[in-house]
């Protein structure tokens, strides 16, 4: 937690892996993947959702870059962890080695997740972190994955979410290309 003084009063923002949720980090991931605003209204955007609105309209220029500076949500060098226990109950993620091991079913539900208009990442994440308690059937309901969303949105911190939202991103996007160029090909 940094804290700073801006136009006479304190303000908090939270710039740690561990005090951010992952419904923060999904919100934070979809506006610098988006394709409106530049690099300062990105920015100050992540600010808002790490602090407050207000925090956006006093802070001055070099306290602004101070903090940018200090933002460090997305350790993706961190391991991805195989096994998550959330109130109580067990997800595991399945893995090939020190990778994400995706089915194609699960490619085929993130890509129906991924949208412009909203963030997704909370919800790819609840994806592919299966209940152990579940069977297939019941895991790929969208109401479970509705309910994993919002529950791993608000217990699960960017600590843990950030390697494994990052590394999926990339295996989506490799996959997506070797699909695309495999299209492009004569049959």
């Amino acid at each position: 937690m940094k804290k700073i003084k801006a136009n006479g009063k304190d303000y908090e923002i939270r710039n740690e892996g561990k005090e951010v949720t992952l419904n923060e980090l999904s919100k934070i991931a979809f506006i610098f993947n988006g394709k409106e605003g530049d690099f300062t209204d990105k920015w100050l955007k992540v600010i808002e959702v790490l602090s407050c609105k207000e925090l956006i309209e006093v802070i001055t220029l070099k306290q602004f870059t101070e903090l940018v500076q200090s933002i460090q949500i997305t350790n993706i060098k961190k391991k991805i962890k195989k096994t998550i226990t959330v109130k109580g109950r067990d997800y595991s993620l399945n893995m090939d080695g020190k990778e994400i091991a995706l089915l194609a079913k699960d490619l085929r539900k993130i890509e129906s997740l991924i949208s412009d208009k909203i963030p997704w990442g909370h919800k790819a994440f609840a994806l592919i972190y299966k209940d152990v308690n579940l069977n297939d059937n019941e895991h790929y309901t969208d109401a479970h994955i509705k309910y994993k969303a919002d529950l791993f949105g608000d217990e699960v911190n960017a600590d843990i979410a950030a390697p494994v939202i990052f590394s999926l991103s990339k295996l989506i996007i490799e996959h997506i290309q070797a699909l695309s160029d495999a299209q492009s090909v004569a049959v």
